[in-house]
């Protein structure tokens, strides 16, 4: 690790921060040089991470940083040392998430700041605006114009601007269901409350109820202080439960009398909590399937899916590929400093024709991976060989010739009287055709050199 010491500052409520040194010397004790100081004006610098010790929500340091937290580049944590939950779902809601309650989660803030410091999150010199960092997704600046997915988004947009209702998204894995559930909170009447998201899978069981719902000091061994469950931090915004065909059937019961009852019962505890927020719940899983099954309760998928939402897996949305693909180019070349500028004419033709198994997903992790590996301004074919040899030999079959996209070859073949060495002359015929007579572009489509597309077309039939 380099011995360039990383810059930390605390600012504190009170003088008494033995606690937040005892953190950070586990960092230290891990060969992490820290550079400390605790500054009593607050200054914004850059490469610096910024503790905030907050006492209470009259805290002169809230009132000094949120009108101007927004123009702050730094990295900031919360750290609070008492029990207080109003305290802390507070701090939340007014956009702060990084939040540790001491002495009880002094291990995991040692943890978090390593892992910043590790990947270098904390550097502000090539700081860019928030709402660069954080695109600020909503239905009017999502990308996509082909039919199938703007009678989505015009379905979202008048869901959540008309009502408070619960809503499904339903799409294959990749389509994008996280980043829509954010901009339809984005784009409604409650978008400055909470956004609060959970991948059902990605907690175990026992844990995930005392996520959804928390817990009371005290309502099993290691419950040593009050937790605020996701419910209630998302006020009157939005909680997204992600994976929801993958939640438990016990589970699943006491999710639907919060929806019902619009109260909720923290672990332990006694009081019912009124809760307000919308669910928007996302699946890739025949969830109708699971309902005839017995897997998932009917009851609460009539509750969640007051109104349901599927997105087109990008096969169906041809016309967006390419104005995604060069969104994603943008993206990462401000990410890794890089100026690739277009796609080649035949790397089009291959964007067009591939299945796009991993959808948005897979169109951007592979740009991502091509313009970190590119050496020079516009990305070819080689670029994306990974995908290339990926590809299985695919049919689709049509009702009419209308629903026929541009991308596909019909190959109507007579298997009686047609061998091999006419058929490939027939399809690369199609593919020249396609691409409007190049010939280079062909070749490199195909797979061949371009005196060997040359014998394909001389052949006699």
């Amino acid at each position: 690790m380099s011995t360039k010491k990383v810059k930390i500052k605390i600012y504190s409520d009170s003088d008494d921060i033995s606690l937040i040194n005892s953190g950070l010397r586990q960092i230290e004790l891990d060969n992490v040089p820290i550079a400390l100081t605790t500054p009593k004006a607050f200054l914004p610098e850059e490469d610096t991470i910024i503790i905030l010790q907050i006492d209470s929500l009259d805290s002169k340091l809230l009132t000094e940083i949120i009108p101007q937290r927004r123009d702050i580049p730094n990295k900031m944590i919360i750290v609070i040392k008492s029990n207080n939950a109003l305290l802390v779902s507070s701090i939340v809601k007014m956009g702060f998430y990084d939040v540790f309650v001491f002495p009880y989660e002094i291990m995991k803030f040692s943890s978090y700041i390593k892992e910043i410091i590790a990947n270098g999150l904390y550097k502000t010199s090539t700081f860019r605006k928030e709402e660069d960092l954080v695109p600020r997704y909503d239905l009017g600046t999502i990308i996509g114009s082909s039919p199938k997915f703007e009678r989505t988004v015009e379905l979202a947009k008048k869901v959540s601007q008309q009502s408070t209702s619960n809503i499904l998204l339903l799409g294959e894995t990749g389509t994008g269901k996280g980043l829509f559930a954010r901009a339809i909170h984005n784009y409604s009447k409650f978008n400055t409350e909470p956004f609060v998201d959970i991948i059902c899978t990605a907690i175990p069981e026992n844990l995930l109820e005392s996520e959804l719902f928390g817990y009371e000091a005290g309502a099993f061994t290691s419950a040593r202080a009050r937790k605020l469950g996701l419910f209630e931090l998302a006020g009157k915004g939005t909680l997204f439960l992600d994976e929801i065909g993958d939640m438990s059937f016990g589970l699943q019961a006491k999710l639907l009398r919060a929806i019902e009852k619009k109260v909720i019962k923290r672990l332990g505890g006694v009081v019912d909590i009124p809760i307000s927020a919308r669910i928007i719940s996302a699946t890739n899983k025949n969830i109708e399937k699971m309902v005839e099954e017995g897997s998932f309760r009917r009851d609460l998928y009539h509750r969640l899916n007051v109104v349901t939402i599927e997105l087109p897996p990008l096969k169906d949305r041809n016309e967006d590929i390419i104005s995604l693909a060069n969104h994603f180019i943008e993206e990462f070349n401000r990410d890794f400093g890089k100026s690739v500028k277009k796609i080649s004419k035949e790397l089009k033709h291959f964007f067009l024709g591939y299945p796009w198994p991993g959808n948005v997903r897979e169109l951007k992790n592979s740009i991502e991976r091509a313009i970190l590996l590119s050496e020079d301004g516009e990305l070819n074919l080689k670029d994306f060989a990974n995908l290339i040899n990926s590809v299985m030999v695919n049919t689709v079959s049509y009702q009419n010739e209308q629903e026929i996209p541009n991308n596909i070859i019909r190959l109507d073949i007579n298997y009686g009287v047609t061998d091999i060495k006419k058929l490939s002359k027939y399809y690369a015929s199609q593919v020249l055709q396609k691409v409007n007579g190049s010939k280079s572009q062909a070749a490199k489509l195909l797979g061949v050199s371009r005196p060997k597309l040359d014998t394909l077309l001389a052949k006699k039939k």
